[in-house]
């Protein structure tokens, strides 16, 4: 009898699990995002003379025929930029988060070209529809109250564009509130880093028990950093789209190509 309750308990278990990762059922049609290579923040070149989530290196991508990832996140006075960091140290060398600034305080801290970090407003007038968009949603300032800031930026907007955000809640907010939106779930393979996030933070994201928050219609993983139970099922059982990221040679480009439908590169030309 124990032996009994034991599996009853096991299947119970694993009725859950495959009930947490499970994405949506029902997926809007990804056609314009799917079999694309996306230049990571940018076509840019490390930082050294095009500043990556820069107008300049989202042109470049335009230029070039390359969907494009980018971060958004909220200023002090309620505005929506474009920048990938919390803080401003690594990109403008100052101090501070960003959010506690105004977006005409923020101007006193430009990009290393001498540019302001650009309103998302600007980077969708400069893409202006002719290559897809990735939007990854900071969550710093609140996971919802950013998204909805990027959505009605966005509202106008008649250019393709899926939406992306480590941050469950943000993911759920677009399945409330944008249910024709492409939604993304972001998560990271790698080992836990405490400046990041705590660890059963990292755990539910790394395993993918969030989808259960927002029901994402893709996933984009850590590549190669792919090893995981639930990235096993989401190939072979779930199928969502994928997306890969980052990817930093031609020959992890090739190798991702046989899983994953959206593929993020950074730092290097690929090959045709």
């Amino acid at each position: 009898m124990a032996l009994l309750w034991i599996s009853v308990a096991l299947l119970c278990l694993a009725a859950l699990y495959l009930w947490c990762v499970a994405p949506a059922r029902r997926r809007p049609d990804a056609s314009a995002f799917v079999g694309r290579l996306y230049a990571h923040r940018g076509l840019h070149d490390g930082n050294q003379k095009i500043i990556e989530n820069s107008l300049t290196a989202f042109g470049r991508a335009v230029d070039a025929g390359y969907g494009i990832e980018l971060d958004v996140q909220r200023t002090a006075d309620g505005q929506a930029v474009v920048f990938h960091d919390g803080d401003l140290r690594r990109v403008c060398g100052a101090g501070g988060k960003l959010r506690h600034f105004s977006y005409e305080e923020l101007k006193a801290f430009p990009l290393p070209d001498g540019t302001a970090i650009p309103l998302f407003s600007e980077v969708l007038r400069r893409v202006d529809g002719k290559v897809p968009l990735i939007v990854e949603i900071k969550h710093e300032g609140g996971a919802a109250r950013n998204t909805a800031l990027a959505l009605e930026v966005l509202r106008d907007y008649t250019g393709p564009y899926c939406m992306e955000s480590f941050h469950p809640l943000s993911v759920r907010y677009l399945k409330r509130h944008a249910p024709k939106v492409l939604r993304g779930q972001l998560a990271d393979g790698g080992r836990w880093n405490a400046d990041d996030m705590a660890l059963p933070s990292h755990f539910a994201l790394k395993h993918l028990l969030v989808n259960m928050v927002g029901r994402p219609h893709f996933v984009a993983y850590s590549y190669p950093k792919d090893h995981t139970l639930a990235m096993w099922l989401m190939k072979r059982v779930y199928r969502p789209y994928l997306a890969a990221w980052t990817i930093y040679d031609q020959k992890i480009l090739e190798k991702a190509h046989k899983g994953y439908e959206m593929l993020i590169f950074e730092g290097f030309s690929p090959a045709d």
